[in-house]
C-alpha cells in the first residue's frame, strides 16, 4: 500500500466521483484497499473527514471521529468551548450527530426498498407483506447497529466536551518541566474517567480529584461507578432527567458513594426538588451543582487548594 497520503487522496477521489444516487457504501471504499482490514481503512476514511469536512456524511453509516464533531461545534460556537458553553456545544454536537443519524437511516430505507420507492416524489409503492420483508426487518437490524455507536459516540463525544472545557479554561493535561499537568483522562476502574491534580508547596505527590463522566442518564450507572471509585470523588454529566435525582438518591451519593459533588445542567438543576439540592456533603457543601457555572471553577479551585469550595 502507498503511504498515508495516498490512503485520504483514494477515498477522497472515491467519494467525489460517486455519482449515483444516495450515500456510498462503505464496502464500496473497503474494496479499494483489498489487503487492508475494514477497521484501518475505516479509520482512514474518518481522517479523511477529518481534513475535508465536505465529506461528512456522505458514507453510509460513518460518523466524523470526535476531535472532528469537536472542531465544527466549536467552528459554529464561534469560540473555544469553556464551562459556560458546554450545553450549547452539547446541542451543537447532538444536532450534528442527529443529522447525519437521520441521513444514514433514510438513505438505508431507501436501497432497502430499491424500485419500490420512487425516491423524486418520496413515495412507497409497495405490499405490505414486500414492505415488511424488504425494509421493516433489515431495519431493526440496522438500527440497532446505529444505537450501538450513538452509545459508544455520546459517551467519549460528551466527556471530550468536558476535557475541552478544562484545557480551555487553562488547565493542562501535558506535562512540561515548569509546568506539570493539571488533570488527564484515564477511564480505568476506580480512578476514575478524569483526574484532577494539586500539588502544593513542599510535596513530593499529589492529591488527585476523581470524576466520574457520565452522558445524559444517571440511571444506577453514576452511582455504582462512583461508590468503585476512590476518594475524593465527584460525578459530571450533560443528565437530563431530574426525577434520576431525587433526595434519596442524592444521599446516597453522598453516604454510600461518598461523593462530593455532582454536577448538570442548569436546566435540570432547575427541576431539582428543594429536598435533594439541600442534601449536604460533610466540608464541601451542596451535592448537586451547575454544570455550566460551577463545574470549572471547582476543578481551577481543587487545583489551587486540594479541595472543592464550600457551597
Amino acid at each position: 500500500m502507498n503511504p498515508k497520503a495516498d490512503y485520504i487522496k483514494i477515498i477522497t477521489t472515491s467519494i467525489n466521483c460517486h455519482s449515483a444516487h444516495g450515500l456510498i457504501d462503505q464496502e464500496t471504499i473497503y474494496n479499494l484497499f483489498p489487503s487492508r482490514t475494514p477497521a484501518t481503512t475505516k479509520k482512514k476514511i474518518k481522517e479523511a473527514m477529518a481534513q475535508n469536512h465536505n465529506l461528512i456524511g456522505r458514507v453510509a453509516g460513518i460518523y466524523p471521529d470526535t476531535n472532528t464533531i469537536i472542531h465544527i461545534t466549536e467552528t459554529k460556537l464561534g469560540i473555544p468551548i469553556k464551562g459556560s458553553d458546554l450545553m450549547k456545544a452539547n446541542l451543537i454536537a447532538k444536532e450534528i450527530i442527529d443529522n447525519l443519524t437521520s441521513s444514514f437511516l433514510k438513505d438505508f430505507s431507501e436501497k432497502c426498498l430499491g424500485s419500490d420507492y420512487n425516491y423524486k416524489t418520496g413515495k412507497i409503492k409497495t405490499s405490505f407483506t414486500t414492505l415488511n420483508n424488504k425494509l421493516l426487518k433489515p431495519y431493526q437490524e440496522y438500527l440497532t447497529k446505529i444505537d450501538n455507536a450513538l452509545v459508544s459516540i455520546a459517551g467519549t463525544l460528551n466527556q471530550s466536551l468536558i476535557v475541552h472545557a478544562l484545557r480551555n479554561s487553562g488547565l493542562s493535561d501535558t506535562s512540561k518541566p515548569s509546568n506539570p499537568r493539571s488533570f488527564c483522562e484515564t477511564g480505568t476502574g476506580s480512578k476514575g474517567d478524569i483526574q484532577i491534580y494539586h500539588t502544593g508547596p513542599g510535596k513530593s505527590g499529589s492529591v488527585i480529584l476523581y470524576i466520574e463522566a457520565k452522558s445524559y442518564a444517571a440511571r444506577e450507572r453514576l452511582l455504582r461507578g462512583l461508590t468503585d471509585m476512590k476518594t475524593p470523588k465527584v460525578g459530571v454529566g450533560f443528565f437530563n432527567d431530574a426525577s434520576e435525582f431525587s433526595a434519596k438518591r442524592v444521599e446516597q451519593f453522598a453516604t454510600t458513594a461518598q461523593t462530593q459533588a455532582v454536577y448538570m445542567p442548569r436546566q435540570t438543576y432547575n427541576n431539582l426538588t428543594q429536598e435533594a439540592i439541600a442534601v449536604h456533603y460533610p466540608s464541601t457543601g451542596r451535592i448537586c451543582r451547575i454544570l455550566e457555572i460551577e463545574f470549572i471553577s471547582d476543578m481551577e479551585a481543587f487545583k489551587q487548594k486540594g479541595i472543592i469550595p464550600q457551597r
